[in-house]
């Protein structure tokens, strides 16, 4: 087929702390609006060749003109993607990314060469920090949850924010806070705290306060996770509606029926499996107990009541 060049360069990121629905986010807006969905291309390991680190701060860690170039490319069908080999790939997986590809290289390719739909819908957690420069231009959706279940699924994942020290490092010049809390934090951890938890009480530290700086931002949607498992249909059309997508009744159910695995009888996913599709969502925020010990679960605590409420840790 034919490639269409007269596509419209309108986008539509959706982004969040990682483990906060952006993957669901995304499934949603592209079942009802006509967007070419990109997967996480600014995702070192396996996005964009010209992508050098994770989170990128404009005018902190790329200057605004080199950002504006991989982006604009990116929305121009120009670029090219890494294979993305994990350590931990079976051999199968291995010769698929090397032939075929990656989750991101494969959605850019089909958005390049097989689709007429126009504008994009970037899909990617590493834009986090963009948001407030991409905004001006774009809307942008970010994707929220409580600590207890973020903490939780970082440990089920076995995930740890490696990027925390260089993060710190490039938004301090926003606001010096950002080191100041990560110290406090330090000291109220002891041996029977993950680093998978303390990995996700800093990017939820750092995520807060970095928040402030968006409310202002009138492109900037706030998703809430909590709520989408709660009251799945109040919160899909709630952001539809925001994005000016028209909907039916009929639309949501089959949108919630469709994300929200209701059928099956499993309340906790799989160890390590990223997007478990077999466990039903509306225990989403539940699965933690069976991941945080009770050091984890007072420390975790302490720290969402003091970043939530405002203050500092």
């Amino acid at each position: 087929m034919a490639k269409n060049n007269n596509f419209s360069k309108k986008a539509i990121i959706v982004s969040g702390i990682p483990r906060t629905a952006t993957t669901i986010v995304g499934k949603v807006i592209s079942e009802k609006a006509s967007l070419n969905t990109i997967y996480e291309p600014f995702n070192y390991g396996q996005g964009l060749i010209s992508v050098d680190i994770n989170y990128y701060v404009p005018e902190s860690n790329i200057s605004l003109k080199d950002f504006d170039l991989i982006f604009n490319n990116l929305l121009e069908f120009k670029g090219q993607f890494k294979v993305g080999l994990k350590k931990n790939d079976l051999f199968y997986k291995r010769v698929i990314k090397k032939i075929i590809g990656n989750e991101s290289s494969i959605s850019f390719k089909k958005a390049k060469y097989f689709s007429r739909k126009n504008g994009f819908l970037i899909k990617d957690p590493f834009l986090l920090f963009c948001s407030e420069y991409l905004s001006n231009k774009y809307k942008i959706i970010i994707c929220e949850r409580p600590l207890l279940p973020l903490a939780g699924s970082f440990k089920r994942m076995s995930w740890i924010f490696n990027e925390n020290d260089r993060l710190l490092s490039d938004l301090n010049h926003l606001d010096s806070k950002f080191v100041e809390n990560d110290l406090k934090i330090d000291k109220m951890i002891n041996k029977n705290i993950s680093k998978e938890v303390i990995g996700a009480v800093k990017f939820f530290s750092i995520y807060h306060l970095y928040k402030k700086r968006l409310t202002v931002k009138n492109n900037i949607y706030f998703f809430n996770q909590n709520e989408l498992s709660i009251n799945p249909h109040k919160s899909i059309s709630s952001l539809l509606n925001w994005l000016k997508i028209d909907t039916s009744n009929q639309d949501i159910n089959f949108l919630v029926k469709k994300i929200s695995s209701s059928s099956s009888k499993n309340v906790n996913p799989k160890k390590g499996i990223q997007h478990d599709k077999f466990y039903n969502k509306k225990f989403a925020n539940k699965y933690y107990e069976t991941f945080i010990n009770e050091d984890e679960f007072e420390f975790i605590n302490t720290c969402e009541e003091i970043i939530c409420s405002g203050g500092e840790i």
